[in-house]
């Protein structure tokens, strides 16, 4: 029991310690390098990378020499004879004409160590299968890229999220002390007389709506940090605390865009440079196939002992030893196999013609994509304006009916209702800005001008 303690201790202590490690302050840029340094998408993507290289050097192995060592015994429970009949040859001169004479020339045991090797000397499919392994490694390394660009976009989207829930949150929390605060004047204006109970239960209506708002609020909080936490791969007890604000300034740049309204450059895009590095493997895996057609030289070579006895004790003797090595050379020319090679190479020329019109649909989509973010970000933008507009009336309209309710002049209803549209105001504001500022950064994207 104690040492299940113990040991239950000691995790306890290691969890304590690595949650201690995280920082838990975060501006966007903080947020996003944590994210690249815990992502499993950027290990993933980094290990294929590695596995990619490792390919690399297996294609360049076969081109080096490949030597094998062999050691080779048998045991002969009836020792193969060759038959030869006396009157051919010489052999069986001393029989009768015709008759069978069988020669044993092996004995029971035989071993035969050695030492093989091997070299390709030609063979035209190598130098396609070097530059596929370097294509992949290329491909792989763009995909680290791509991993990391979808990495930045998700926590920047996570990140305003948070910042809109928590400015939702003080909004309505500011409004709700307001709202308290007249609930209690109106409560003491009950009881000395001047008010009316109808006015108490409307404003003690609205201040429950109100607090019911915040709960939401505060989930809806609780939620976008889980969300962050997840894209950030951060610790759950993490408090991320955020210390970029949000403001219109995150947009200083959005106006000019809409102005320059420029195209798509493809090139930006890390999606199209892995769609033309896989281009150029196609095509080093078409010459790889069209390779089965020629043939290849590989220089071969052997040396070792062949010593045998009839009884295996004797195979150690050193007067049995005598060594044999030869040398040669194996010229591989295909000439049918079935017709395989053909219908490899229509199978490459096939994929070459897919990943062309996968090109083609690519760039269809980034110019959608583009066409789409410039159009949401100026509705996004429009709305602001419009939103921005209806906050400050709001808040006037708020300011002068609490001034008058105070004098007597304005009704309670008045002043709730007043309060239930600063509520609205603010949230679709904020909404508007959240809603220009995931426009912009789908634009970035579809211009390709995230870069990490």
């Amino acid at each position: 029991m104690s040492f299940f303690m113990a040991v239950m201790g000691a995790a306890a202590l290691a969890q304590i310690s690595n949650q201690q490690q995280e920082p838990t302050s975060f501006t966007l840029n903080n947020a996003v390098d944590f994210a690249m340094e815990k992502s499993f998408v950027v290990t993933h993507s980094t290990l294929q990378k590695s596995m990619s290289e490792a390919r690399k050097g297996e294609v360049k192995g076969l081109m080096l020499p490949q030597v094998n060592g062999n050691v080779t015994f048998v045991h002969s429970f009836q020792v193969q004879k060759n038959i030869i009949e006396s009157g051919v040859g010489t052999l069986g001169s001393g029989y009768p004409p015709g008759t069978v004479v069988p020669l044993q020339f092996g004995l029971a045991n035989q071993l035969v160590p050695s030492l093989s090797a091997s070299q390709v000397l030609f063979d035209k499919g190598y130098f396609s299968g070097i530059g596929a392994a370097r294509t992949g490694e290329e491909i792989a390394e763009k995909n680290i890229t791509k991993s990391k660009i979808d990495i930045t976009v998700g926590v920047t989207k996570a990140y305003y999220a948070v910042l809109v829930s928590e400015k939702q949150l003080k909004s309505i929390e500011a409004n709700l002390a307001r709202l308290d605060s007249l609930h209690k004047e109106t409560q003491a204006l009950y009881a000395s007389g001047l008010a009316r109970k109808i006015d108490v239960s409307r404003i003690e209506v609205s201040l429950n709506n109100m607090k019911e708002e915040r709960e939401n609020v505060i989930r809806a909080v609780d939620l976008s940090r889980n969300v962050l936490r997840y894209q950030m791969n951060a610790s759950e007890d993490n408090p991320l605390i955020l210390t970029d604000s949000l403001n219109e300034g995150l947009l200083s740049d959005a106006e000019q865009i809409l102005q320059q309204k420029q195209k798509a450059t493809y090139s930006n895009r890390i999606e199209y440079s892995i769609i033309q590095s896989q281009q150029v493997l196609s095509k080093f895996d078409l010459k790889a196939a069209q390779a089965g057609h020629y043939p290849r030289l590989i220089a071969t070579g052997t040396a070792g002992y062949n010593p045998s006895a009839s009884k295996m004790s004797n195979l150690t003797q050193s007067s049995r030893w005598y060594p044999f090595s030869t040398i040669g050379l194996n010229l591989q020319v295909p000439i049918f196999y079935g017709l395989s090679t053909n219908y490899r190479v229509q199978q490459k020329k096939v994929e070459e013609k897919i990943i062309e019109n996968n090109k083609q649909a690519l760039e269809k989509g980034i110019n959608l994509e583009v066409e789409e973010s410039l159009v949401n970000l100026h509705n996004r933008l429009e709305s602001i304006k419009l939103q921005r507009r209806n906050l400050e009336l709001a808040e006037e309209n708020l300011q002068v009916l609490r001034a008058e309710y105070e004098q007597g002049i304005a009704l309670n209803i008045e002043v709730t209702t007043a309060e239930a549209s600063l509520i609205e105001a603010q949230t679709n504001y904020y909404n508007a800005l959240y809603g220009a500022l995931l426009a912009k950064v789908d634009y970035d994207k579809a211009m390709g001008n995230i870069k990490k």
